[in-house]
């Protein structure tokens, strides 16, 4: 079948609307932050231009008097060049502003300063809206947003600081929020049909106005958005590098929901109650939530649930195509994704995954390190605000565990190299075969394949059908961190599942020195036969690091069998002993074709 043509949704222009608000130290009547900011917005002062060449724009609300947002209009963000030159311009903005704020005896500061008249006056959003085309692709980008409303509102939550630190939660703002909603399933987006569209949210669901939504279909005209498609879910981000993160989200948000418009398809209608508890979840406990799952049907027993952290991990696997496509390199997804895998994967804690972990590691370091005249100097320095200070901090704290992810983030950016197609060539001289040999199954990725081994009675053959099609996928074959994201409980029993039968397990003392060693015989000679065995260590625990070096060393095992990383950890014995387990299943091909 000849290709006759090819389609790929390019990036759109999208606009960001970058939110902070202003502190007056010596407030009195006449000279509040609400006076300060009708007095700037009445004499703005003339910002930088970005990739559009047109200045950025200084704007206001009238809902929340206390706070700016630095407008940078519709711009292009398609490559890392326009990327980097709109946030220059946006941090050379902000510091200005920053600058004109001073002036006028105030302090311009992140959202959520607590030692003020009115802590919830300033709360702000950063205001991402993205281009569409047709009304189609409103109504499917609106809709996907709001499927997945939850994580984004676990990762870029912000919530109320001060002297004392960190308040705990996600989202201060929409904690406190009465002029904005949940989102609603849009059936249709078409003029012809808009206005029965509100008509049947303002009598079944009670909501009056699109806009007040947390994705607004028409825009916002805070920002003159009319137009665009306006998402209202994340709250105002300390630096500047934190908002370009989150802009290449919706970007790579916007491009997966012109591929659905493209093909023919929409977004599922999720139960709007539970995309209200999911969002009220993430609002109350950000990364830390519980949420429950859309299992499609209705089932006996407790729902079943996921970690906000693996939900934005899914999230990110979802959008990696689109991430490519943007050219998004490794440091500028590092904001969003980092953190939370060094978090989901890590035997302990204490990695910070957004910027109110990063808030609160700064408080516990320096007592002073959120005091106002801190940040507003931080903010009138472009430098500081185009920094990356999440990775930063974590490559402080574990700089091997920061490296490591960093490399697996460049592995899931780049993607698997393409293969030469010989397939045109081989036609030509290819005999008919009398047989086609049956497809075999789409390759599964870690999680697929945890997915799948989680049910219940799954038989041996089964299991080790789907530990082939994951040893299909390209990447090193590595389940302790997938594993360790799953709990310490459902780790634990499908690690038992993957285990094979003790026939098919074989000890070692010491690191392997070869694939040709009488051991690694003995275990490839098991997987040969069996389909699958495991190679198991069990050492003190600073001799980990020897087995997986031996191992990197020897490279691929022979006749196609592939090793997976099972378990890579360490517990404490007799006597406060510190030991290490390390387990490799040795996963035989079915086939040539495998190999």
């Amino acid at each position: 079948m000849a290709l006759v043509a090819l389609y790929r949704s390019a990036p759109l222009r999208q606009r960001i609307a970058k939110g902070y608000s202003v502190y007056v130290p010596d407030p009195g009547p006449g000279r509040g932050a609400a006076d300060l900011v009708t007095a700037l917005l009445a004499n703005p002062p003339l910002l930088p231009a970005g990739p559009s060449e047109q200045p950025y724009a200084l704007r206001g609300s009238a809902r929340t008097r206390g706070a700016l947002w630095i407008d940078t209009g519709r711009v292009s963000l398609h490559d890392p060049a326009a990327r980097a030159h709109a946030a220059e311009a946006l941090a050379a903005s902000v510091a200005q502003v920053a600058a004109d704020v001073r002036h006028r005896g105030g302090l311009l500061l992140p959202t959520g300063w607590q030692q003020q008249p009115d802590p919830v006056a300033g709360l702000c959003a950063d205001l991402h809206s993205a281009e569409v085309l047709n009304p189609v692709q409103r109504e499917v980008f609106t809709n996907l947003v709001r499927e997945h409303t939850a994580p984004l509102i676990a990762l870029t939550g912000r919530q109320l600081y001060g002297p004392s630190g960190v308040a705990p939660g996600g989202s201060a703002r929409l904690s406190r929020s009465f002029d904005q909603v949940s989102a609603r399933y849009l059936d249709s987006c078409a003029p012809e049909h808009l206005e029965r569209v509100r008509t049947r949210l303002r009598q079944e669901e009670r909501v009056g106005r699109l806009e007040v939504m947390d994705v607004s279909p028409l825009g916002v005209p805070e920002v003159d958005a009319g137009g665009d498609v306006t998402v209202r879910l994340f709250d105002a981000q300390v630096t500047v590098a934190s908002a370009l993160a989150h802009a290449l989200l919706v970007q790579a948000l916007s491009m997966w929901s012109r591929d659905l418009e493209r093909t023919g398809r929409r977004v599922r209608q999720m139960p709007q109650p539970l995309v209200e508890q999911n969002r009220a979840r993430a609002i109350a406990h950000g990364l830390a939530a519980e949420l429950p799952v859309d299992q499609g049907r209705r089932v006996e027993g407790p729902p079943k649930t996921q970690p906000a952290g693996r939900a934005v991990r899914a999230l990110v696997s979802e959008l990696m195509p689109h991430l490519r496509q943007l050219d998004a390199t490794a440091d500028e997804l590092a904001p969003l994704f980092l953190g939370v895998e060094l978090a989901e994967s890590a035997a302990t804690s204490g990695f910070v995954r957004n910027e109110n972990d990063l808030l609160a590691h700064w408080h516990t370091d320096d007592r002073t390190a959120l005091a106002p005249e801190r940040l507003a100097q931080g903010l009138a320095t472009p430098d500081w605000l185009t920094a990356d200070h999440l990775s930063a901090t974590n490559r402080s704290l574990a700089p091997g565990s920061w490296a490591a992810a960093r490399i697996w983030l460049t592995d899931r950016v780049t993607g698997p190299a393409p293969q030469p197609d010989r397939n045109h060539e081989a036609q030509q001289k290819r005999k008919p075969e009398p047989r086609r040999k049956p497809d075999r199954p789409a390759p599964l990725t870690a999680d697929q394949l945890l997915d799948r081994l989680a049910k219940p009675d799954i038989p041996a053959p089964e299991i080790l059908d789907a530990l082939r099609s994951y040893c299909r996928t390209g990447g090193a074959l590595d389940l302790t961190r997938p594993l360790r994201s799953r709990g310490r409980d459902e780790a634990r029993a499908l690690r038992r599942v993957l285990r094979p039968r003790a026939g098919q397990r074989v000890r070692y003392e010491e690191p392997p020195a070869s694939w040709e060693d009488a051991t690694a015989t003995r275990a490839l000679r098991a997987a040969g036969e069996q389909g699958v065995a495991l190679m198991h260590w069990d050492l003190p625990a600073q001799d980990r690091a020897r087995v997986r070096e031996a191992l990197r060393r020897m490279g691929r095992a022979p006749g196609g069998v592939r090793a997976v990383l099972l378990t890579d950890a360490t517990y404490t014995a007799r006597e406060d002993e510190k030991r290490g387990t390390v387990e490799v299943l040795l996963v035989a091909p079915r086939e040539e074709a495998d190999r």
